[in-house]
């Protein structure tokens, strides 16, 4: 039988199916670089577009929540003057000037009477003058909530500058309407906020009113301020409609007709008590963002196309070959046997490659340890092990504290460092060779401690939890610590059953639990273990996992 599967491979057909088969395991290999490096380029853009729209969003929070304090004290100060009846409007002029003056990005501060009149403003020039037909006006002018901000909708002043307004109000000692104060947002400096967060030629960030109207866009990309843009299948339609307050989108953008990718994020925190939100969108190029896969796609896919073609000749160039020397076997067996040893070599190389591609399955490629595959693997063939023997086999799961907090804070690329830094601290500590420390998912990694008991096992643990401390990297953002910490659960049993395995995985993730539960940058393990049934005539000195084996 093995003499006749060694004739079939070494026959024409057996090749090229050898042949095909191995292109086609590049190819699927090949597919998979190139759809995980399509998502990170996904996930890159889409991390970059929300940190650019969160910082405008910041921006205009910072302002709002202070144009929304100012309203506050100024009522306050109107209502404190009508109740010791002293005339209010040699004060509230200054102190409109005051919070004109201080707060940043405010074009002008008015307060206006129950009839749209002008009776006091950071601007002279605009004293005396009547807005009543002005929606900022209108709005909170049929309106008893005092509490409300309201945002009105885009439109140009007087002095000829397209802004909005926010308007609060103003309610007398019957409760009736009174006035308005108003405050109109500068246009100029939200510009420079837009333009301060540009990182690409292609891109374009902008914001808009709640219901839809075009505030500002840079750079301009010919729409008309104050354009509808919550149109039936637009981006700002579908984010508006999801109620979400960030949402990542690709498709065409009905206005232009253009592919782009997008990030929207809503402003309407509830101690602003805005009556519209305010909606802040980044957007690139879907082209230009994914400029760099073509290019590594078409690269690939002529590298692959040359492969295949090279091997394919080579392989009909070499079968011609031997059928030629086949008719010649008597005159040329010595030539024969030569290309025997070169198809040998040939084959030798493509079980290289193959053992090759095998070991970078098995290595997550951020960290460079071993990743979630290479631990199913050795954990299933490690259990068995230790089942046999009677061996105790232990588990660390360990986390990261307040990893999301740490990328939120640092950014992603710090985040990666990270990880890697503490991978390189956690692969050096197991001192076995047997030992395994692998990338479970995310900030996750287990070890792997075969022949160690519960004891040796919580000792390893707190060593690698003060080497991980010892790093010092700075997290600022921590509850914690002021740097990285971790948190690990240990777990250990002698294996008795099959069914054990994942009940043994499971405990070392509630011990994990329990550490970060109590507070987390420690060690702790399940109080009393996994329940062990020994094979009969075992010495009672394996009767606990915390006995003996320490590792």
């Amino acid at each position: 039988m093995r003499a006749m599967m060694q004739r079939f491979i070494h026959s024409t057909l057996g090749e090229w199916l050898l042949l095909i088969v191995n292109l086609l395991l590049l190819a699927v290999f090949l597919a998979f670089l190139l759809l995980d490096e399509h998502k990170k380029i996904e996930v890159n853009e889409k991390n970059r577009l929300a940190t650019q729209t969160q910082v405008i969003h910041d921006a205009l929070r910072s302002q709002f929540s202070s144009i929304y304090r100012a309203h506050l004290n100024l009522r306050q100060e109107l209502e404190t003057s009508r109740a010791q009846g002293v005339n209010p409007m040699p004060f509230i002029e200054r102190r409109l000037q005051g919070f004109f003056e201080v707060i940043s990005g405010v074009r002008s501060m008015s307060l206006l009477d129950a009839d749209g009149k002008v009776v006091a403003s950071s601007r002279p020039e605009l004293l005396g003058k009547n807005f009543r037909e002005r929606s900022y006006f209108q709005l909170p002018q049929y309106s008893h909530d005092l509490d409300t901000l309201y945002l009105s909708p885009p439109y140009t002043t007087s002095l000829g500058a397209w802004s909005v307004s926010l308007s609060s109000r103003v309610s007398g000692p019957d409760g009736k309407f009174a006035g308005v104060i108003v405050s109109t947002i500068n246009p100029e400096r939200l510009l420079q906020h837009l333009r301060s967060v540009l990182y690409a030629p292609d891109m374009w960030i902008a914001a808009a009113h709640g219901q839809g109207q075009l505030f500002l866009m840079f750079p301009d990309q010919g729409e008309v301020p104050g354009r509808n843009l919550a149109q039936a299948g637009s981006m700002f339609q579908r984010h508006a409609s999801s109620g979400q307050d960030s949402s990542y989108l690709s498709g065409e953008v009905l206005v232009t007709g253009t592919q782009r990718v997008m990030f929207l994020r809503t402003l309407r925190e509830k101690d602003l008590h805005l009556d519209f939100p305010m909606q802040i969108a980044a957007s690139r190029d879907r082209a230009q963002v994914y400029a760099p896969w073509w290019r590594s796609f078409w690269q690939q896919v002529l590298l692959y196309a040359l492969l295949a073609a090279s091997s394919s000749f080579g392989l009909w160039l070499a079968q011609r070959r031997r059928q030629q020397n086949e008719r010649l076997r008597v005159s040329n067996e010595q030539i024969l046997r030569d290309k025997n040893h070169v198809l040998e070599a040939l084959n030798t190389q493509l079980q290289a490659q193959s053992a090759a591609l095998e070991a970078i399955a098995f290595r997550d490629g951020l960290t460079g340890v071993a990743n979630r595959r290479r631990f199913d693997q050795a954990f299933e063939a490690e259990w068995r092990y230790c089942r046999r023997k009677a061996a105790p086999l232990a588990i660390l799961m360990i986390d990261i504290d307040h990893f999301k907090r740490y990328n939120d804070y640092y950014g992603h690329q710090a985040g990666d460092e990270c990880l890697r830094s503490v991978a390189q601290v956690l692969a050096g500590k197991p001192g076995r060779p047997h030992d395994l420390l692998a990338r479970y998912g995310g900030e996750e990694f287990v070890c792997l401690l075969p022949d160690c008991n519960r004891a040796g096992a919580e000792a390893q643990a707190e060593e690698l939890r003060l080497a991980v401390a010892a790093l010092a990297l700075a997290h600022a953002d921590s509850p914690t610590a002021a740097h990285v910490t971790v948190s690990i659960g240990v777990s250990a049993s002698i294996p008795r059953a099959e069914e054990g395995a994942s009940a043994l995985l499971a405990a070392a993730d509630q011990a994990l639990y329990q550490a970060k539960q109590s507070g987390r940058n420690r060690v702790a393990s399940t109080p009393t273990g996994l329940a062990l049934e020994l094979p009969t005539g075992l010495p009672s000195a394996l009767s606990t996992p915390n006995e003996d084996a320490s590792c």
